[in-house]
């Protein structure tokens, strides 16, 4: 159990229907859903639990409670706080609730048990009401829920405002437009049906063509005719690494850092034979890289094995994915950095099962996220090319990352750290699909200049 707490002075309300000066009282209860408003708002959903280790998610509906954490009440560590809960997790909350005895503005609170510790790796789902009204392209499903109960509007039938292209594309559901089905009970926005649902779903995609046409970054050489979609990321820049670094260099191994469920790996060592390693804390083996046991094989793979192998069992897709040059580890980057050092020193007991990262010829990472100057980091101490496409830049993660006119806190930012921090010769360049598609690398190793995401020298960042 941890219990955080943040000292303020409740002398006064701040928003309608607060009483921070009425006696404290405890909330208890397993968190069904999580929103924040920046980094000075948190809003939880609580449901009461029996057993505080339950492994049944709670039903949503109108006896949930909410917890509130907002900076005026609690202090500048409402951003610590949406990254310590989780949904899914019992928490005790201490606080006073409002007029509406609903809401608690929290003053303190405590972790009673993390789901990740009782849930055996499965993703938590907060199940709908029983009298829930499921709405599909084919008509409801169920039983509407009951006029005057719940705490929400049910599903808006009243179409959206004749507005411009932004508050169209607001007004209507996003899960309606994607699949035709919205479990929400309490959507208010738009679900228009038949012939008008195929027109508000043609308007809904060429507006989303739009807004990712005027997200391109200025000096990205591609059309958008000629970009593909976020599920052909990984295949896309396989074909580029290949064009780039040739089969023949790709062939003696590659470390894909923050690999993920290996995307990326499967079209490498699957579909072209080259052998791969990948980095993340989410894949099922140990600290040592091992082959990946129980792959994770998504529709799309099974059919290219399909197409390509006749394979048409999901075990046999599995046992296939088992015989490729594919190993996986389920170490954060800086592990493998550690191993790295020690490999590169001489002979270390730490570094005992790390001998394929040696034989890599090339540290990859595609969204790595946090990882990403360790995508850099671990090229510089192998004395290997790197290729990287950054992401989100994570300022609040790595404060000290830093350039000469100040702090790295936007994207521009991590692009330009990225470069200082691969040396002079790294290079840029643009891939075939849509959304942060910069790759920053180099064609030839590195040297051991250090950009540790943690203690980085001055002389190189500052």
């Amino acid at each position: 159990m941890s219990d955080v707490s943040c000292a303020i002075d409740p002398a006064e309300s701040f928003f309608p229907g607060q009483r921070l000066t009425a006696p404290k009282e405890l909330l208890e209860g397993q968190v069904l859903h999580k929103r924040s408003c920046g980094n000075k708002l948190l809003f939880l959903e609580l449901a009461a639990a029996e057993e505080p280790n339950s492994l049944s998610p709670q039903e949503t509906g109108a006896k949930s409670l909410e917890a509130i954490f907002s900076y005026e009440v609690y202090g500048a560590e409402v951003r610590e706080v949406r990254k310590h809960i989780s949904v899914g997790d019992t928490i005790s909350c201490t606080g006073t609730w409002r007029a509406c005895r609903r809401s608690l503005d929290v003053f303190s609170y405590s972790i009673l048990c993390h789901w990740a510790d009782v849930s055996g790796g499965a993703a938590f789902q907060a199940h709908e009401p029983q009298n829930k009204s499921v709405r599909t392209s084919q008509g409801h499903a169920d039983v509407a829920q009951p006029s005057g109960t719940g705490t929400g509007l049910t599903a808006s039938t009243d179409p959206p405002p004749a507005a411009g292209p932004t508050s169209r594309r607001r007004a209507l559901c996003k899960f309606w437009m994607s699949n035709g089905t919205c479990r929400r009970t309490q959507c208010a926005c738009y679900h228009p049906e038949g012939e008008e649902l195929k027109e508000a779903r043609a308007r809904w995609r060429q507006e989303q063509f739009e807004r990712l046409a005027s997200n391109a970054q200025p000096d990205d050489p591609h059309s958008e005719q000629q970009k593909k979609g976020h599920a052909a990321r990984a295949a896309v820049f396989a074909e580029w690494l290949c064009e780039v670094f040739g089969d023949d260099m790709l062939r003696k191994g590659v470390v894909d850092v923050a690999g993920g469920r290996g995307e990326l790996a499967f079209e490498l060592s699957v579909k072209r034979n080259i052998p791969c390693i990948v980095l993340d804390p989410r894949c099922p083996g140990g600290d040592r890289p091992a082959p990946w046991n129980d792959w994770h094989v998504s529709r799309q793979q099974r059919a290219w094995l399909k197409r390509q192998h006749g394979l048409r069992s999901y075990a046999e897709c599995q046992a296939h994915v088992l015989s490729c040059p594919l190993k996986q580890c389920q170490v954060p980057v800086s592990k493998a950095i550690e191993a790295a050092q020690a490999l590169t020193a001489g002979p270390a007991e730490t570094a005992c099962g790390w001998d394929g990262l040696l034989g890599a010829q090339i540290v990859v990472g595609l969204h790595p996220d946090q990882a990403t100057g360790g995508v850099v980091e671990l090229a510089q101490v192998l004395g290997r090319p790197f290729a990287v496409v950054p992401c989100c830049t994570f300022a609040d993660d790595f404060p000290e990352r830093r350039l000469t006119q100040g702090p790295v806190r936007t994207y521009a930012d991590l692009v330009e750290w990225l470069q200082v921090a691969g040396g002079p010769g790294t290079k840029k360049d643009f891939l075939r699909f849509f959304g942060k598609n910069l790759v920053l690398f180099s064609e030839t190793g590195l040297t051991q200049i250090s950009c540790s995401d943690h203690k980085p020298p001055s002389a190189v960042y500052a």
